[in-house]
């Protein structure tokens, strides 16, 4: 029996879902560690300044802005690419939409890095993190918004796909 992915569930939607969710947020850690080494450099023993222009809760806004844009994008064009392939059964969604959504995503989670930057930088307490637990806490917070992000638009992309 085929189920529309938005219409229902099946085992072969949450496997798919899980493999793709699981995928983005590795990639999205990768990512997230390697940006955090290049914007504040490896220094274990250094510390990380938190509310100027620059600093770890500024960079909070690119971090969510970048993470969700590639969490809803990329997710959503190998599917459509698969639906067109024949991979999956259905219609995919238009590249414009697709684009559009992603970029609607990638400026909400924008707002949320805003905010997380805004509250961060009220109750830190300090002016600095140690190197390490910044560093951890932006992997973590990267994992935690493609976990989030992309099932949402892996959910949208398959709206008109069809599971066996």
């Amino acid at each position: 029996m085929s189920v529309a992915a938005g219409a229902g569930s099946t085992e072969a939607q949450y496997a798919y879902l899980r493999k793709e969710g699981m995928l983005s947020i590795v990639i999205n850690s990768v990512l997230s560690l390697l940006f955090f080494l290049m914007t504040f450099g490896v220094d274990p023993a250094g510390a990380i300044r938190v509310g100027d222009v620059g600093g770890y809760a500024f960079d909070f806004l690119p971090q969510s802005f970048m993470v969700a844009l590639m969490s809803a994008l990329v997710p959503g064009a190998i599917t459509a690419a698969r639906i067109r392939g024949g991979k999956i059964a259905g219609a995919p969604e238009a590249a414009e939409a697709l684009v559009v959504r992603s970029l609607l995503t990638a400026v909400l989670a924008l707002a949320v890095g805003g905010l997380i930057a805004f509250v961060l930088t009220l109750v830190a307490g300090t002016t600095a993190f140690a190197w390490i637990p910044a560093l951890v806490a932006k992997i973590f917070y990267g994992a935690i918004l493609a976990a989030i992000v992309t099932p949402v638009g892996l959910r949208t992309a398959l709206r008109r796909a069809v599971f066996h």
